[in-house]
Parts: C-alpha cells; structure tokens; sequence
C-alpha cells in the first residue's frame, strides 16, 4: 500500500487490525507512518507516531525517519526540529 501511493488504504488496514484487537507493534505504526509521509499526510503520521507512545512501545530509527520526513514534505520543519530536542 505504501510504496503504491494507497495510503488511505494503508491506514484502512491498520486501523481493522486496532479494531480487530491486533496488538500493533512499532513495525505495523512504521509502515503506517512511512505511507502517510509518501501521500504527504503529515498529520496523520504525527498522530500515528504519537500512538507509539501511548502504547508504550518504543519508536525506532524508522518510525522518526518517517516522521521527520512526512513533517518535512507537509512544510513542518519546526515539528520535524522537535524531533532533536526529545
């Protein structure tokens, strides 16, 4: 889904797999957020980043790479800077 511009189907799946009680891991949030950054969805992927913690998992090198580049594509580079300041 990510790499063929359907994030909207991405995040479709992701949030059938919460639904379904899936536990979700930061590989499935990753994914999530790196197919919200390709479709510039900037927003979305801050709120999947943000679900990571709330989940009490921890983000990798991936999941800020993700973020930081979908804050970078939605021209939010002071969002992208908090990224250096956690």
């Amino acid at each position: 889904c990510e790499k063929g511009g359907q994030w909207e189907h991405a995040l479709n799946l992701f949030e059938a797999a919460l639904d379904a009680t899936v536990q979700p891991n930061v590989i499935s949030f990753s994914a999530a957020i790196s197919a919200c950054e390709k479709a510039s969805r900037w927003e979305q992927a801050m709120a999947a980043f943000r679900a990571i913690a709330e989940l009490s998992l921890q983000p990798t090198l991936i999941s800020y790479n993700a973020a930081i580049s979908a804050c970078e594509k939605g021209g939010q580079w002071q969002q992208a800077l908090n990224f250096f300041v956690r």
